[in-house]
């Protein structure tokens, strides 16, 4: 505070002297009473404090969001392609075919997602049939193998298969399978164990359906030709039996294929099972080329009508064994019905059945030998009209006429030679050798003329033969 002079008001006294005025600076300092002062200090920390314990609460209450958000997203997770996924909230399966994508569900331990590969998967059986072999030689060829068979198998090591006539044999099997029916196999298999209830499956159907064949049919996979019964495919039966022991179990695994990789006989008799194979394979290819030459001679023979021709034939044949003389003269109409080009009844409709081939060709040549025949006698028939004619007006011109016609004929022959003798002579002696060329030639002429001489008379033969059974056949009993 600044002390300042009585001024004159009032007081009587002189007014002070300007100059004798001391001035003095403001205090800097207020005092106060201790309890307010102290109080005053603490303010600030206590803000601070509370400030920073502000903060700290606020990054806590950030972080518990943090940690409820990452827990809650944590039930999402992705089904991969190739599996399905099965959706669990406390302990019950909510959805159990969940598709390949992102899939949401309780967090743990609240719940999970269980991811189960629905993808293929193969189980091979290289060894559970086999003998005991090396690796080494396991994988030889047939004819390797022969050669390490045993006369004895050894139950302990060798593996094998019992066909259904108490035959050894050994095989190789692979199967592919996949889970189909997800809650099935989650609740009823141990993925530690699946890989063997499937083995075990397939080896169960294996030996039940080689037990239904012989062996040749096991090693050809063909029904025998006396086999009674249907013949079970063995890929298909034993597929079947191993699945329908997975489904019994409820194991939701579908076997999609089992095949037979390699099929052996006991190794000691590859060689007698392969000479066997070997004869059926040659028997099959002489029946298989009589078929294709049947074929062809009966398309020789008669061309599309040879079918039918045959069957007509062999149910004339079979009426004429039976006795059956109304069926057998049936059989004959419809045959020469076909053989003239006329329609006959085939399953209640009338058609017109195309002959051709050397039946064709033999009934156009009999036509024309008919034809022939009656123009010839007919022309023979003129001839002797016109010459009997001629006879009767003058027989000398027609002797002589007819005479120089067969004289001219005569030294017209091959085989006749003809020599010149000079005029005057009378007699003459003439000794001279045959043309060695000219008796050849005729020699060739003469037995090709008895080849086919022969051949047409046994073909007359042969047909004079069928035309007397036929005409038996159409006589009627009786007469």
């Amino acid at each position: 505070m600044s002390e300042q002079p009585p001024t004159g008001n009032g007081g009587g006294e002189a007014p002070a002297n300007p100059a004798m005025v001391v001035r003095r600076r403001p205090a800097s300092v207020a005092l106060r009473s201790g309890e307010e002062g102290g109080q005053s200090l603490m303010d600030p920390a206590n803000q601070s404090l509370a400030d920073a314990l502000k903060i700290t609460y606020r990054l806590l209450q950030l972080a518990m969001l943090g940690l409820l958000a990452m827990f809650v997203f944590s039930g999402f997770q992705s089904v991969q392609t190739g599996e399905r996924g099965i959706r669990v909230a406390f302990g019950a399966v909510q959805t159990d075919d969940l598709p390949p994508g992102f899939q949401f569900s309780l967090p743990r331990p609240l719940g999970e997602i269980l991811k189960v590969n629905t993808g293929s998967q193969v189980t091979s059986l290289q060894t559970e049939f086999m003998p005991a072999l090396s690796d080494a030689d396991r994988n030889r060829n047939e004819q390797e193998l022969a050669g390490m068979g045993k006369d004895t198998l050894d139950p302990s090591q060798d593996n094998s298969l019992l066909t259904a006539d108490n035959a050894l044999a050994h095989a190789r099997v692979s199967a592919t399978w996949q889970r189909t029916a997800i809650r099935d196999n989650a609740r009823n298999i141990d993925p530690e164990f699946e890989r063997q209830i499937v083995s075990a499956a397939v080896r169960r159907g294996v030996v039940h359906a080689v037990a239904q064949v012989t062996i040749d049919e096991f090693l050809r996979n063909q029904p025998d030709p006396g086999r009674v019964g249907p013949f079970p495919t063995l890929e298909t039966e034993a597929r079947r039996i191993a699945q329908d022991l997975l489904d019994r179990n409820k194991a939701g695994i579908e076997l999609r294929t089992v095949t037979f990789e390699k099929r052996l006989p006991p190794l000691r008799l590859i060689g007698e099972f392969a000479n066997v194979e070997r004869s059926r394979s040659e028997a099959g290819q002489a029946i298989r080329n009589a078929e294709v030459f049947r074929t062809e001679r009966l398309t020789q023979a008669a061309g599309e009508a040879a079918p039918i021709m045959l069957r007509e034939v062999d149910a004339f044949d079979a009426a004429l064994a039976s006795g059956k003389q109304d069926a057998a003269t049936s059989a004959l109409q419809r045959i020469d019905a076909i053989l003239g080009g006329e329609p006959i009844d085939i399953d209640g409709q009338k058609v017109t059945v195309p002959l051709s081939g050397d039946a064709a060709g033999r009934i156009a040549d009999a036509l024309q030998y008919r034809s022939t025949t009656v123009s010839r006698a007919q022309a023979d028939s003129t001839v002797f009209a016109a010459k009997l004619a001629a006879w009767r007006a003058n027989p000398s011109v027609l002797m002589t006429s007819d005479w120089t016609e067969a004289f001219s004929s005569f030294i017209g022959r091959d085989s006749v030679q003809v020599f010149w003798v000079p005029p005057g002579v009378k007699v003459l002696d003439l000794l001279v050798n045959r043309d060695p060329a000219l008796t050849r030639e005729q020699e060739r002429k003469r037995n090709e003329a008895a080849v086919k001489e022969r051949e047409e008379r046994r073909v007359r033969e042969l047909e004079e033969a069928e035309r007397t059974k036929y005409r038996n056949l159409s006589t009627p009993t009786g007469q």
